[in-house]
């Protein structure tokens, strides 16, 4: 079976702040705030840096007129997009605010890396591809994503010396995208295997791509992050379900469990463990927050009741652990949020900074 990959944008992405022990930061309550919106009022926030600087996308419904930004003091910085192009997405900062993303141009999707000094830097393809795109980078600008073209999808590598390279594929696949990357230079992702199906897999420089495996009766994995400790987190999948994981080298592959539905989906962690993600509550997609001491929690009971707002996925935490997630504002909370029901139950996408008190 040849599997089709899909892109993600997981809605489905200085002051030093001392970290706080993850088993209070689960049972804290958290304020929220909402990063606002370039014009068109729809965004989308993926991750945020220990500074508290948060990167997406914003434009209206649909994905129209899309470009990625940095919320950086307190305001939202368009980065434009590369040369002929008309939309763009932002997917992962790090401690210097250097952005991972994408943008079109004229001919097709290619990466970039943006910084504050050099602006947009169209990371260009592997040889012979047409498309590329970016979705993790460390804190020294290596950048992880994929690059595809007639011969498929292949994971790729790129920093300032070798510029982009491929991480190849599980022995037998034939495909590979890379979602993370940690400060060692340790990138995870998926690949196909040698039978079709999708595994998550761990690169190292020294020891090529691992297979993560999947949790015990599942057939697919993808993994999406790595910390510094090389810990990884991901979704596994299996007959009617998909759960959230949580790899270590010394524990394997741990299943982290729902919120009460059949689907979980972990999206980032901290160098801490804490674990941030979406899963299915009541029929509904809820962000969750995990502790190894605490569990799951459903973020939505952690913020202020008044609020009038659903949050449906954390997409990122910080090591101060500062939670970036999106929801939509609604006062009908009588049934399940349908995100793309502009009229009823929700409306325009909100993202939002979770502070932990």
């Amino acid at each position: 079976m040849k599997i089709k990959f899909l892109a993600r944008l997981g809605a489905w992405s200085i002051v030093m702040v001392f970290a706080t022990a993850p088993a209070l930061l689960a049972q804290s309550s958290y304020t929220l705030l909402d990063v606002g919106a370039l014009p068109g009022g729809s965004t989308i926030v993926q991750k945020i840096n220990l500074a508290g600087d948060a990167v997406g996308q914003s434009g209206k419904l649909y994905g129209v007129q899309t470009r990625a930004f940095v919320r950086t003091g307190g305001k939202l910085v368009n980065l434009g997009t590369l040369p002929g192009g008309d939309y763009s997405s932002a997917f992962d900062i790090n401690h210097r605010t250097a952005v991972a993303g994408d943008s079109n141009t004229s001919t097709g999707i290619h990466a970039f890396l943006w910084d504050p000094v050099g602006g947009l830097q169209d990371l260009g393809t592997l040889p012979g591809d047409t498309g590329s795109r970016a979705f993790g980078i460390s804190d020294s600008d290596r950048v992880v994503g994929y690059s595809s073209g007639p011969k498929g999808v292949t994971a790729f590598l790129w920093t300032k010396s070798t510029g982009i390279t491929s991480l190849g594929t599980l022995p037998g696949g034939s495909e590979s995208q890379a979602f993370g990357v940690n400060n060692p230079g340790a990138v995870v992702g998926a690949s196909s295997t040698s039978s079709g199906d999708k595994h998550a897999f761990l690169w190292t420089s020294s020891g090529g791509m691992q297979d993560l495996g999947v949790l015990p009766g599942d057939m697919l994995s993808e993994a999406h992050r790595i910390n510094n400790p090389g810990a990884v987190i991901g979704s596994s999948t299996g007959p009617n379900r998909t759960h959230a994981f949580l790899w270590t080298p010394d524990s394997g592959m741990k299943d982290l469990g729902t919120l009460g539905g059949d689907f979980s989906d972990a999206l980032d962690l901290n160098n801490n463990g804490d674990v941030v993600g979406t899963s299915t509550s009541g029929g509904a997609g809820h962000a969750f927050h995990w502790s190894s001491s605490t569990g799951m929690h459903d973020l939505n009971t952690l913020i202020p009741s008044s609020s009038g707002v659903i949050l449906t996925s954390a997409l990122g935490i910080n090591n101060a652990g500062l939670i970036v997630a999106i929801g939509v504002v609604t006062t009908d909370h009588s049934g399940p949020v349908d995100t793309d029901d502009t009229h009823v139950h929700a409306g325009q996408t909100h993202a939002f900074i979770l502070t932990p008190q």
